[in-house]
């Protein structure tokens, strides 16, 4: 009855369970990584065979998974012969389902096959009844689940039983213990981009992150020789998380000429790690002066960048072909330099457009320009 293939899947195999009064549930195999950072969200799947016998009463499928106590299993479904989601069933908690089955899973699994101080069982039953089967069907089982941050191996252990839970009958379910997965490390702050940006309030920076673990947060630290650093600000982290972040922070204090900045990301031990540098020129160009978009064609956005000799008034214009006013992409003071300014037309058809700058420097000097740019949906 038991197949010792690899197997790391959840115990999902809930779907293979339907009968109950007589039906053989034999694992065939499991696929699962070998190896797993910590964190890092995976699903595993189970093919389970199963053999009923006529019963006109429906019943529910359990499954069961040991796993370390830090894990957690996050769904559990299954496909092929069954179709159906499973819910999480708590010890010994009768959940008087349908069909005059009252299913709960009682200390014996627990006396048959400790978990340890360690580890936990963690069991699940199918929302679905599903009448009792003739025939063998072969079900898919899939697990979701996310490991622990503590490295090293662990023997999972997974099962899969009638709702009665009995076993009395080795053909009622099927069990297997030795099942080890390695945690080879966990997931660091990985930062998926950081740019910097002149703008009217100051230089704007931008990152994301793809994954952090234990991350206390960011110190923002600004350079104008690309040697010597000093902090001029900070950003808190997520602490741990296998989402994507975004962060923003505006350094209103920027002077002109070329700035470099980085990040100092830290997590809670104490230690750190710098981020690769984003420079951006503050220097003051001679002359007024509207670029052409990049990229361009586009779609949605683009980048729309002018130059300032001093500071000015200024207000950008998008307009359609036939010269009529859709958007005011930006409409301020901003510092001399070179600015930018993102332009997303996603509520826009595709065509012609064409973006007018209109500017008045604090001297009394004043500037217009327009550029065309196309949008290709």
């Amino acid at each position: 009855m038991k197949n010792n293939v690899t197997k790391l899947s959840l115990l999902g195999i809930s779907a293979a369970f339907a009968l109950i009064i007589a039906g053989c549930f034999v694992i065939l195999s499991v696929t699962q990584p070998s190896t797993i950072q910590g964190l890092q969200q995976f699903t595993a799947t189970m093919l389970v065979s199963v053999e009923g016998q006529s019963d006109a009463t429906p019943h529910y499928g359990i499954a069961g998974v040991k796993i370390p106590n830090s894990w957690k299993v996050d769904s559990m479904w299954y496909t092929g012969g069954y179709t159906g989601a499973m819910a999480f069933l708590p010890a010994n908690v009768a959940d008087n389902e349908p069909g005059g089955q009252v299913d709960f899973w009682t200390n014996e699994l627990e006396t048959r096959y400790p978990s340890g101080d360690n580890m936990k069982w963690v069991v699940y039953q199918s929302t679905t009844p599903h009448v009792t089967i003739v025939d063998t069907l072969d079900v898919t089982v899939h697990v979701k689940m996310t490991p622990g941050t503590t490295q090293g191996s662990f023997d999972l252990g997974y099962f899969v039983s009638n709702a009665s839970l009995d076993f009395s009958d080795p053909t009622w379910f099927s069990i297997d213990l030795d099942n080890t997965i390695t945690v080879s490390g966990v997931l660091p702050v990985e930062l998926s981009s950081f740019t910097a940006a002149g703008t009217k309030s100051g230089v704007e920076l931008k990152w994301e992150t793809a994954t952090e673990t234990n991350n206390t947060g960011f110190e923002i630290e600004r350079s104008t020789d690309l040697r010597s650093f000093s902090k001029i600000g900070f950003v808190g982290g997520k602490g741990t998380t296998v989402s994507k972040s975004s962060y923003s922070f505006v350094d209103q204090s920027a002077s002109s000429g070329k700035l470099y900045y980085r990040l100092k990301q830290m997590d809670f031990g104490g230690t750190y790690e710098y981020s690769k540098v984003a420079a951006v020129d503050l220097s003051a160009p001679k002359d007024f002066s509207l670029s052409q978009n990049y990229p361009n064609p586009f779609n949605p956005a683009t980048m729309l960048s002018f130059n300032l000799p001093v500071e000015s008034s200024v207000t950008l214009s998008v307009y359609n072909s036939l010269g009529v006013l859709v958007d005011v992409a930006a409409s301020g003071n901003y510092q001399s330099g070179t600015q930018q300014v993102l332009f997303n037309a996603s509520n826009l058809p595709s065509g012609i457009y064409y973006y007018t700058i209109s500017a008045k420097g604090i001297d009394g000097s004043e500037f217009t320009q327009t550029s065309k740019m196309l949008l290709l949906k």
